[in-house]
């Protein structure tokens, strides 16, 4: 047994030093994309906040007017800023995953830097902007009374990580996809845009036609926010959620994007 021992804690020593590398890449190339992209001057890098702030505020004061069509607890404001700031999510990482090896090719000189680390890097940007508004507009809607606490925060809490999952791993699918494809590249902006609506960010899946809802749950998406909804309303339903299939498209679109991204490796040119 000791003998076992003694030869596994080398490969933990390489396991801790890679992780540790893998960090600090990360983290430096998280520092390099929020000084590119909002720069230093003026409000700088609190663009990264306020950007989803802005626009999941609008979103917020026009449902704020509309009557409430939902059933028990689930309130229109509470509704519209679970949908709108979680699909901020998907359509930042997705429709800027379009270019972003041409963006940083000049990093690839460096052994440690693949283009895993620029995509997962400016997946946690995204996720850490509309995170961060989401919270500061959802408490200010708990503490005027027009929203409530979640009421199994951990099942939300599941579901905005599934959702980050879901758009990291299909960003990946995209950048190496449209890599060399401006053309195609083109395309995925509209198609984004197109999901917003079918994606179940603002309407109830109970709520709907028995043959309307089937076509909608085949799109994964439906499948994060029903597991949003159940974690934040005590009200909502856990009826349409299927945990297997919205795994099995995580994990297809994370190995399918690992595996087109170490082919898409072997072709960047670099200047």
């Amino acid at each position: 047994m000791a003998s076992v021992s003694t030869d596994l804690q080398p490969q933990r020593n390489v396991l801790r030093t890679g992780l540790r590398i893998q960090r600090r890449v990360v983290g430096a190339l998280m520092m390099r994309e929020l000084h590119t992209r909002y720069g230093r001057e003026n409000i700088g890098y609190l663009w990264l906040i306020l950007e989803p702030l802005f626009l999941a505020t609008a979103i917020g004061l026009i449902h704020s007017r509309t009557p409430n069509h939902f059933a028990g607890d689930i309130k229109p404001v509470p509704m519209a800023l679970i949908g709108y700031c979680n699909f901020m999510t998907f359509r930042s990482m997705v429709g800027r995953a379009e270019g972003a090896l041409e963006s940083n090719v000049s990093l690839f000189y460096h052994r440690t830097i693949t283009p895993f680390d620029v995509l997962l890097s400016r997946a946690l940007l995204e996720q850490a902007g509309t995170l961060l508004a989401f919270c500061i507009l959802m408490g200010l809607a708990v503490a005027t009374g027009i929203a409530n606490v979640p009421e199994r925060p951990l099942i939300y809490a599941a579901g905005v990580f599934a959702m980050f999952l879901l758009s990291w791993s299909l960003s990946m699918v995209v950048c190496a996809v449209t890599h060399d494809r401006r053309a195609l590249g083109r395309i995925i902006h509209p198609i984004v845009y197109v999901l917003m609506p079918l994606s179940g960010a603002f309407f109830i899946m109970n709520t709907l036609p028995k043959q309307v809802r089937d076509v909608l749950l085949a799109i994964p998406l439906a499948h994060c926010y029903e597991i949003m909804r159940y974690g934040w309303f005590k009200s909502a339903r856990s009826t349409y959620i299927d945990i297997g299939y919205l795994s099995a498209w995580i994990l297809g679109l994370m190995l399918l994007g690992l595996l087109l991204l170490s082919v898409v490796r072997k072709r960047i040119e670099m200047p």
